[in-house]
C-alpha cells in the first residue's frame, strides 16, 4: 500500500494508487473514519495501466497511467516488433492517452488532479470516470483482510458537477462533498466527457472535503492551522550530514517525516502534538506522544513536547471508571475519535489502560523545563504532575508500581509491553497481574529524581527534598528486590504471588536510561544486553532468543523496536558506556537504511544480523511509527551529548560520532534564550570535535562529559574542559 497523510487525514492506496480493490484498509480516512471508500479511475470503461507512483512529499501521491495497453507484443520485449499503428477496441492506438494523478490531502479532504493528454495523431474521445463509494467505516475494524463488521450506508444526492454522500445513520451524521469542475456526478462517482485533439491536452479537478457532523473544519480553522504548522517547520534546527554511507540520507528523512507528524487538533495550543502512527494510529497516544516530543525536542525546542504536554493533561482523568481503567490522576493512553468512539465504546474512545504514559508525563515536563528553563511554561503543567505522582504513591503495593486492568476490554499489560503474553516467567509461561514490571518502576524513579530538580530550582525545597528521598529508597529497593545475579541482570517483573520473573528482556535498557540500575553493575548490564541472544545487531530483542517463549516475528517475545535503541543510547551516553552507545547508533541507522524511505516499521523481526541480511517486519506493523522517526533525532541528541540546563544558561555538549558520519553541522539549536549553530566532526583517529560558529544570546557552552558518567574522572573533566574552552 502506498500512503499520504496531513494532520487527521491519511490517504491509504493499493499498489495501483486505488481506492477499493481488494486492500481493506484502503480509503480517505479522516479522524480513523473512512470518508471515502472506493476511487477508481476508468477510461473508456476500462482501468488504465500504472506506469508509475510516488510522492513529492508526506502529504502527495504523483501517478501516470496509460491507455489502452498492448494486449499482445512482438520482438521479445513489452513493445510492438512493428512500425504499423496498433488500434485498441476503443478505437484508441494502443498507449496513446497518458492521465498524470496527483493527490494533495488537505487537512479536511483531498485535492486531485487529472492531466488527461492524447499523444496521438488522431481525435480522442474520452470517457474519464471516478468512481466513489464510502462506509464511514473505523480504521480499527480494517485492519487485516476482513470488511469492517459494521457497515454505514450512503445517500447520494447529486446537482450538476457535486456529489453529497450523506450517512443515513441515526447518530452518525457524516457528510462526504465531492465537487468536479466540468463532469456530471451521478450515485457512483462522477464523469467526464471529452473530444481532445491531437497533442491535446486537458486539467481535470477534483476536491473531496470530509465534514464531520460534531466538530468540521472551517475555513479559517484549517487556515490557521497551516500558519501553525508552517511557522513551526520554519523553526526547527537544520541538520546537514557527511558520511560515506547512505546514512545522511536516513537523517535528512528522518527530519522531514518528523515535520507532517503534528495531529492539528484540539486546542490551538495542542496542534502540534503528533499522532502515533499510519496507517493503524492516527490519533493520540500518550505515551507515544510523550516519546516522540522529547526525541524531537533537539529539533523544534520541545514545542512538540509542549502540546503533547497540554492535550494530554487536559483529558487527566478526575473520576474512577473501570470501564476505561480510569483513575484520578492517570493521562490518557490512547484518544480515539472513530465511529466505535462517537457510539461510546470505552475501548475505542479514551482509555487510560496504561501505567507508562503518567510517569513518561512527568519525566518529559521536567526535560522540557531543562530545555527551555521557562516556569511560565511549565507551571500549567505542575499540578498535573503532582496528581501524576500522588496516583503512583496510592496505588503502589508492597513499595512497588503495579498495574491491573480493571475493564473486561482493556489491554492485561500495562507498562512497556502492552500485548497478551508480553509478560512471561523463566518456563515461557505467562504472568499475570498485578505485576510491578521493572520498566515501570525505572520511570516511576526517573519521574520523583527529575520532578524534584525541577521543584529544587524553583525554589520549593521541602517538596524537592521528599521527592528525592523517595526516588533514593526505590532505587535501592529495586536492586534487592529485581537483580538476578547468575544473569547479571535485572528480572522482567514481580506478579500478584511474588514471583520475580526471570526473564531476560530488552526493558532493562529502559531501566538503564532512567537511572535505576545500580552504579557497581552497570557495567555489567550493559554487557549482558549485548550478549548475542538479546542483542540482534539491528537492535535488542524484546526477548532473549534462548528464552522458551521466544519468537523473531512476534509483537513483545522476540521483535526488535528500534525506538527502544535511542532510549537506551541515551542511557549508555549518561553513563559513559560510548563504545556501546556507537555500535547500537551504526546498527539504529543500518536498521533504517533497508526499509523504502527509511521508514522502520513499527517493530522488525528479531532475527540476527548473521542469520538474516534483513529481519523483516512484524506481521500488519504499522508503517510509519512516530516514535521511529523522531528516534533518529533522539539518536543525534545522544550522539551530540547534549545536556541541557537552560534555568542557568548553560548546554554541556560532549560528541562522539558513529564510523557512518564524518561531519554534523547543526544550524539554529535553542537552548533557554540562546541559539548557537556547531560544526562537529571526527578525525582521523576517531575522536570528536566542535565549534561554536554562531551564538546569540547569554548561552554558556562547555565540553563536559555527562555529570553520571562512569568512565571519566576529575582529570578527565578538567582536560574535557580545557580542551573544550570556547571563546565569548
Amino acid at each position: 500500500m502506498r500512503l499520504a497523510w496531513r494532520g487527521p487525514t491519511m490517504l491509504v492506496t493499493d499498489v495501483r494508487g486505488e481506492l477499493g480493490r481488494g486492500v481493506t484498509s484502503t480509503g480517505l480516512w479522516f479522524r480513523e473514519t473512512r470518508y471515502l471508500r472506493t476511487m477508481r479511475l476508468l477510461v473508456n470503461g476500462r482501468a488504465p495501466h500504472l506506469c508509475a507512483l510516488g510522492g513529492q512529499d508526506a502529504r502527495t501521491l504523483d501517478l501516470v497511467y496509460v491507455h489502452p495497453e498492448l494486449e499482445q507484443f512482438g520482438g521479445g520485449g513489452s513493445g510492438l516488433a512493428r512500425s504499423e499503428e496498433s488500434l485498441a477496441s476503443d478505437g484508441l492506438p494502443h498507449r496513446s492517452i497518458d492521465v498524470r494523478v496527483s493527490h494533495a490531502v488537505q487537512l479536511d479532504g483531498l485535492e486531485s488532479r487529472y492531466v488527461v493528454a492524447n499523444r496521438s495523431r488522431r481525435v480522442a474521445r474520452l470517457v474519464i470516470d471516478v468512481a466513489l463509494d464510502c462506509d464511514w467505516a473505523d480504521i480499527g475494524d480494517t485492519i487485516g483482510d476482513r470488511e469492517a463488521p459494521v457497515r454505514i450506508w450512503a445517500r447520494a444526492v447529486c446537482d450538476g458537477s457535486s456529489l453529497e454522500l450523506r450517512s443515513t445513520h441515526p447518530q452518525l451524521r457524516y457528510v462526504t462533498h465531492v465537487e468536479a469542475p466540468g463532469a456530471s456526478a451521478h450515485q457512483s462517482g462522477v464523469r467526464w466527457t471529452l473530444e481532445l485533439a491531437p497533442r491535446d491536452e486537458v486539467v481535470l479537478p477534483l476536491r473531496v472535503r470530509a465534514i464531520d457532523f460534531e466538530d468540521a473544519l472551517t475555513g479559517e480553522g484549517i487556515a490557521a492551522r497551516e500558519d501553525a504548522l508552517a511557522r513551526w517547520r520554519a523553526s526547527h534546527v537544520v541538520v546537514d550530514t557527511t558520511g560515506h554511507g547512505v546514512e545522511p540520507l536516513v537523517i535528512a528523512a528522518a527530519l522531514e517525516d518528523l515535520a507532517s507528524l503534528p495531529l492539528l487538533e484540539g486546542r490551538p495550543r495542542e496542534w502540534l502534538a503528533p499522532q502515533a502512527g499510519l496507517p493503524i494510529y492516527p490519533a493520540l497516544f500518550g505515551r507515544d506522544a510523550l516519546t516522540t516530543g522529547w526525541q524531537a525536542s533537539c529539533v523544534d525546542g520541545g514545542a512538540m513536547l509542549d502540546a503533547a504536554l497540554a492535550r494530554l493533561g487536559r483529558l487527566q482523568c478526575t473520576r474512577d471508571d473501570p470501564r476505561i481503567d480510569a483513575q484520578p490522576g492517570r493521562i490518557p493512553q490512547q484518544v480515539r475519535r472513530g465511529p466505535r468512539a462517537r457510539l461510546g465504546d470505552g475501548a475505542f474512545a479514551v482509555s487510560y489502560a496504561d501505567v507508562a504514559s503518567p510517569l513518561m508525563y512527568v519525566i518529559s515536563l521536567a526535560q522540557l523545563f531543562a530545555l527551555r528553563g521557562d516556569e511560565a511554561l511549565i507551571r500549567p503543567h505542575l499540578d498535573t504532575a503532582r496528581r501524576i505522582l500522588d496516583w503512583a504513591h496510592e496505588q503502589a503495593q508492597g513499595g512497588f508500581l503495579h498495574y491491573h486492568t480493571r475493564s473486561s476490554d482493556g489491554p492485561e499489560h500495562q507498562g512497556w509491553k502492552d500485548s497478551g503474553g508480553a509478560m512471561v516467567h523463566a518456563d515461557g509461561s505467562s504472568a499475570r497481574s498485578p505485576i510491578a514490571a521493572c520498566e515501570i518502576q525505572g520511570y516511576w524513579f526517573a519521574a520523583q529524581e527529575l520532578l524534584a530538580l525541577v521543584l529544587w530550582m524553583l525554589g520549593r525545597r521541602g517538596d524537592a527534598r521528599a521527592l528525592w528521598d523517595s526516588a533514593r529508597d526505590l532505587k535501592r529497593r529495586f536492586h534487592r528486590a529485581f537483580w538476578m545475579e547468575d544473569e547479571s541482570f535485572y528480572g522482567l517483573g514481580i506478579d500478584r504471588e511474588g514471583r520475580l520473573l526471570r526473564s531476560v528482556t530488552s526493558n532493562v535498557g529502559h531501566c538503564i536510561a532512567s537511572g535505576i540500575v545500580a552504579q557497581p553493575v552497570i557495567e555489567r548490564v550493559v554487557e549482558r544486553m549485548f550478549a548475542p541472544d538479546l542483542w540482534s545487531g539491528w537492535g535488542f530483542r524484546t526477548l532473549s532468543s534462548a528464552h522458551p517463549a521466544y519468537e523473531p516475528l512476534s509483537y513483545h517475545c522476540g521483535s526488535v523496536w528500534s525506538v527502544e535503541s535511542t532510549t537506551i543510547a541515551l542511557g549508555l551516553r549518561r553513563f559513559g558506556l560510548d563504545r556501546r552507545a556507537l555500535q547500537l547508533a551504526d546498527a539504529t541507522l543500518a536498521l533504517a537504511s533497508l526499509y523504502p524511505g527509511f521508514r522502520v516499521p513499527e517493530c522488525v523481526g528479531g532475527y540476527a544480523k548473521d542469520e538474516m541480511p534483513h529481519p523483516g517486519a512484524y506481521p500488519r506493523a504499522d508503517l510509519i511509527q512516530a516514535w521511529n522517526v523522531s528516534a533518529i533525532p533522539g539518536l543525534l541528541h545522544a550522539m551530540m551529548g547534549f545536556f541541557n540546563v537552560a534555568p542557568l544558561d548553560l548546554l554541556t555538549i560532549d560528541p562522539i560520532l558513529p564510523t557512518c558520519l564524518d561531519r554534523v553541522r547543526v544550524k539554529g539549536l535553542r537552548v533557554g534564550r540562546g541559539v548557537i549553530d556547531l560544526d562537529v566532526w571526527r578525525d582521523r583517529d576517531g575522536r570528536s570535535h566542535f565549534d561554536v560558529t554562531r551564538r546569540e544570546g547569554t548561552l554558556h557552552v562547555v565540553r563536559q562529559p555527562p555529570p553520571e558518567s562512569i568512565s571519566v574522572g576529575i582529570a578527565g573533566r578538567v582536560r574535557a574542559l580545557v580542551e573544550g574552552l570556547l571563546p565569548s
